[in-house]
């Protein structure tokens, strides 16, 4: 199924669609919940502002992201990671 130029609000409840392609695509102010994302990729996402809590971040591999002001349990990542080169 092609889903293309949608535009306004759009509600996916108890839906399986493994393998589905999201590109270019405005997810602004969108809640994920109860949402299994394993084995997903992302590229090219701006993640600014978003709050996630709850999460399995179990082999989680994060790369090449400017991680400015990203804090894990109130941390600052970046302060994490310069004490840990010490």
């Amino acid at each position: 199924m092609d889903l293309t130029q949608i535009s306004g609000k759009l509600t996916l409840t108890q839906s399986d669609i493994p393998g589905s392609v999201i590109k270019d695509v405005n997810l602004a102010s969108a809640s994920f919940n109860d949402v299994n994302l394993a084995g997903a990729r992302f590229d090219d996402i701006n993640f600014t502002g978003t709050k996630i809590t709850n999460v399995n971040l179990s082999n989680v591999d994060i790369r090449d992201c400017n991680i400015d002001g990203l804090r894990i349990d109130g941390h600052l990542v970046t302060d994490l990671l310069k004490s840990r080169s010490q």
